[in-house]
């Protein structure tokens, strides 16, 4: 980035900027009770990270997970917070909300009606929160935003590049750890029979695939890093749920947004559902959080009379490879056999059906790999007490545990034949592993 641009948007930084605090034992404790209460979590690979971050501290270092449920944001943040690591996180604007009041708006609506019976000296907004907390905001459309001074500005497409470059090259100036979500997915002609037309969406997944990571983080990575003469390292990073927290909200969601319903309503929705899904109390589900092993952004053979050129090529070939990286990491879980074993119309079949489909299932994946490197699937979640794939009968018990219970009637037994009554959320769990199963096709 050149200093005349960088120089020119420095002033707009308070608009997205972070503010990162400690944060008390007992606010610590209270996420981490609510983790536990929603599920079993297994990292692996952070304290290699940290390790690294000790040996290296003159660099940055930028973490690109996939991005199913704002629970990503949330678990991510506890996870370096409990290791000690200063990492600083992206969000949308669907999280950083001005206009609502954690102690007197979320609380009482979400939580316990009784928190307005007890007012609370002061306010925090959501936004003000994330901040404080580390989080800096991505801005994906324009929109007028307001100054410290009380005026406002409208921030265009330009604008918002041009700023969040700006503020990349920051980022890497100071040698920080920071985490963008880079993916992005489309959704598909009449996709839940309510999406008209193809939409390019980044983000979270609503439909559990995610088509590619975007060159452009990439590019605004390595560019940043080339200017600054800092060091650049990139860790993919695995995210993988059973279940997504919010998989049963994402149509509703869609509808309000195909509705025109306001942004304030479809955040509140958003943000209520997945704070009401942390509080009640259920059976846990299971979180896996996997972390590769970084790799530096080797700048040294960009010449400035093709300097664009040579970092756009650069930004699309990393952006390929840890996206193949990020998905040889994900876990298999036994409602992705399940839903895999089912069409993708979801027509009931046979309990007869269904075991033969899932033992086919079970075989394949004993001598499966995936992607160039040739990685084997992580089946953890699979293995009993002998290194042994559960059997068929006791995959789909621990699905129906998950999935055909009062609160998430998402399939069940009618007669002797398996149904599904949720189709999109079926989906998501359908495509959170397909790609290891693109041989395996059911009419």
């Amino acid at each position: 980035m050149k200093d005349q641009l960088y120089n020119k948007m420095k002033p707009l930084f308070h608009l997205i900027d972070h503010d990162y605090q400690e944060i008390s034992p007992l606010e610590l404790l209270v996420i981490q009770l609510a983790r536990g209460n929603s599920y079993n979590t297994r990292i692996i690979g952070l304290e290699a990270i940290k390790k690294f971050r000790e040996d290296n501290p003159d660099c940055a270092v930028t973490f690109k997970p996939n991005h199913l449920s704002e629970a990503d944001f949330i678990m991510l943040s506890l996870v370096f917070r409990e290791n000690g690591m200063r990492v600083l996180t992206e969000g949308g604007s669907n999280l950083f909300i001005d206009n609502i009041d954690i102690f007197n708006d979320l609380l009482p609506a979400f939580v316990n009606a009784e928190f307005s019976m007890k007012p609370v000296n002061g306010k925090m907004s959501v936004a003000e929160y994330l901040s404080t907390r580390g989080s800096f905001k991505i801005v994906r459309e324009p929109c007028k935003m307001e100054l410290e001074d009380g005026k406002t500005i409208k921030i265009g497409n330009k604008e918002i590049l041009s700023l969040s470059r700006a503020y990349r090259y920051h980022l890497i100036k100071q040698k920080e750890m920071y985490v963008t979500f880079p993916g992005y997915s489309v959704m598909n002609k009449g996709m839940f029979n309510i999406v008209e037309s193809d939409v390019v969406k980044t983000g979270r997944s609503y439909t559990g695939k995610t088509d590619g990571f975007h060159h452009l983080p990439f590019q605004m990575d390595i560019e940043a890093s080339y200017y600054a003469g800092v060091p650049l390292y990139i860790v993919d990073v695995n995210i993988a749920y059973e279940p997504v927290l919010e998989d049963m909200n994402f149509l509703e969601l869609i509808k309000m947004a195909k509705s025109d319903s306001g942004q304030d309503d479809l955040y509140k929705k958003d943000l209520g559902y997945i704070i009401k899904q942390f509080c009640k109390g259920k059976t846990s589900g299971e979180l896996s959080i996997k972390f590769g092993e970084p790799y530096m952004v080797n700048t040294s053979s960009f010449k400035e009379d093709i300097l664009n050129i040579k970092i756009k090529k650069s930004a699309k070939k990393l952006a390929e490879e840890t996206f193949e990286k990020m998905l040889s990491m994900q876990p298999v879980f036994p409602a992705n056999i399940y839903f895999s074993a089912f069409n993708d119309s979801f027509n009931r079949i046979s309990i007869d059906t269904m075991k033969e489909r899932i033992d086919d299932i079970r075989d394949y994946l004993r001598k499966a790999t995936y992607g160039k490197y040739n990685r084997r699937p992580d089946l953890h979640y699979l293995f009993d007490y002998r290194n042994k794939i559960i059997t068929a009968d006791e995959i789909i018990n621990r699905t129906f545990q998950k999935f055909s219970i009062k609160e998430r009637q998402i399939t069940g037994l009618d007669d002797d034949m398996f149904v599904v009554y949720r189709k999109d959320v079926a989906t998501q769990y359908k495509n959170h592993t397909r790609h290891f199963f693109e041989e395996i096709k059911y009419e």
